[in-house]
């Protein structure tokens, strides 16, 4: 069986470099940010043509790519939010095996009495 050996440290830097690229709501950056450009943008286009049949093709690539983008990011969000859990849980389990090994260390266990001497005729003699 393999061994894990996790660098905490690095994965939350790779977390938080991801969580850069998803971008915060409201904000300019990242996936969302671009969205949010974009979904400006086809407003923006929808009300300067104002043509029905435009209008109809822009809703309808919206919504294909939108929904494209918003499976994208959920998907991205849950996997850097599993990642983190399991890397705290891993981190966990070191500190929990890191202080029963302290808790144990440089206990002796008291060795086991020592038989009870023989007793009757010929006790004790060598045969």
């Amino acid at each position: 069986m393999g061994s894990w050996d996790i660098n905490p440290q690095q994965v939350s830097a790779v977390l938080s470099e991801t969580a850069g690229h998803i971008g915060e709501e409201g904000s300019s950056d990242g996936l969302l940010g671009q969205m949010s450009q974009l979904e400006n943008r086809i407003t923006e286009v929808n009300a300067h043509i104002s043509s029905p049949p435009i209008g109809v093709a822009l809703g309808e690539f919206a919504e294909h790519y939108f929904g494209m983008l918003g499976g994208m990011l959920s998907l991205t969000a849950s996997a850097v939010q599993g990642t983190s859990e399991a890397t705290t849980f891993y981190v966990e389990g070191d500190r929990e095996m890191a202080a029963e090994a302290q808790s144990t260390a440089g206990q002796i266990p008291d060795p086991d009495a020592p038989p009870p001497p023989p007793s009757g005729p010929g006790a004790g003699r060598p045969v």
